[in-house]
């Protein structure tokens, strides 16, 4: 058989340029693929280890979560204190709640959290906290938030009251927050856990 007229026959050891493309895009890909499974099977080791030394306590209200880099324990308590004064005749609307976490060499984290509820107006209970609380609390008011804000896991809209203290790594929050049939307020208290 002949070749065709007016073709070039091949020259060895000249490859097509189109050929030695896609040789370097199957590399390309093929290293990428190598190095997505190794990374996948190391995060399977990591979450595989994790989870086979991940021990979960229950007991009652509480929940104690231990892992090899260190200890999460959440507690219901209807007798929590954030260490903040309470308003006179409140009752209690949520019960608290504290979370801990503990890391080896490391400081304790601690946040304390309870909801009370009073009848009496919001005038009157701001009133209150401006004479109980030190002059480490600043005063947010109607007004002075443009919008809302999350402050350690209290919503406080622009027309609720919130009283924010933050000293020496720690966050205390009296939050007041207008209900139809009288206030809710939210005491709160963030940071290095208090020395017992």
């Amino acid at each position: 058989m002949s070749a065709p007229p007016n073709s070039v026959p091949p020259v060895p050891g000249n490859v097509p340029q189109q050929k030695r493309g896609s040789n370097i895009w199957a590399w390309v890909l093929g290293l990428l693929v190598v190095g997505a499974l190794i990374l996948g099977g190391g995060a399977w080791v990591v979450t595989h280890y994790l989870v086979r030394s991940l021990q979960v306590n229950r007991a009652d209200s509480t929940v104690v979560i231990d892992t090899p880099v260190g200890t999460l324990k959440a507690a219901k308590d209807e007798k929590v204190d954030p260490g903040l004064p309470v308003y006179p005749d409140a009752k209690i609307a949520q019960a608290g709640g504290t979370v801990e976490l503990s890391m080896p060499e490391e400081d304790s984290v601690q946040l304390t959290a309870v909801h009370y509820r009073t009848i009496d107006p919001i005038e009157k209970v701001d009133a209150w906290y401006r004479e109980q609380l030190n002059q480490d609390f600043k005063r947010e008011g109607p007004g002075v938030m443009v919008r809302k804000k999350n402050i350690s896991g209290i919503i406080v809209k622009s027309g609720d009251i919130a009283y924010v203290s933050e000293k020496d790594d720690v966050v205390r929050v009296v939050a007041l927050q207008k209900r139809f049939n009288g206030v809710e307020i939210a005491l709160l208290r963030a940071g290095k856990q208090e020395s017992q």
